[in-house]
């Protein structure tokens, strides 16, 4: 399989107009605290469900085998509290689970993206950003 995209949250600092679900915004409160702990809650199980293996055979080069991509993505998914408590979790199960048959992509709006972020991000095994 040469990618998966995976919806990690519906946490979002914005609402854009052109977002494709409403359920993509801020949430304050308790709200915030449901939304990040279904989050928490369902990840490990939503990874541990994964295809066994996340290579595919490229047409263009020879049939060669590659490492496929997994592309977690929000809402936002740098916001703290989804960042913190399953994001990076979800990225030691991967790394765990796939070690070099998968490359991690983070898909971020970019606001909230600082040094620090992307210095943790590389340490967890992230490729692209």
């Amino acid at each position: 399989m040469e990618s998966l995209y995976y919806v990690v949250s519906w946490l979002c600092h914005r609402t854009c107009q052109h977002c494709y679900d409403d359920r993509f915004r801020p949430y304050h409160g308790s709200d915030l605290e449901r939304q990040i702990a279904a989050a928490e809650c369902n990840a490990p199980r939503i990874l541990a469900n994964l295809p066994a293996r996340l290579t595919y055979r490229d047409w263009n080069d020879d049939l060669r085998e590659k490492p496929g991509r997994i592309i977690l993505a929000g809402g936002e998914i740098l916001l703290a509290p989804v960042r913190e408590r399953v994001l990076y979790p979800a990225l030691a199960q991967l790394r765990t689970r796939y070690e070099d048959q998968a490359k991690i992509v983070i898909q971020t709006t970019g606001d909230t993206l600082q040094p620090a972020i992307v210095s943790e991000l590389l340490e967890r095994g992230v490729w692209m950003i």
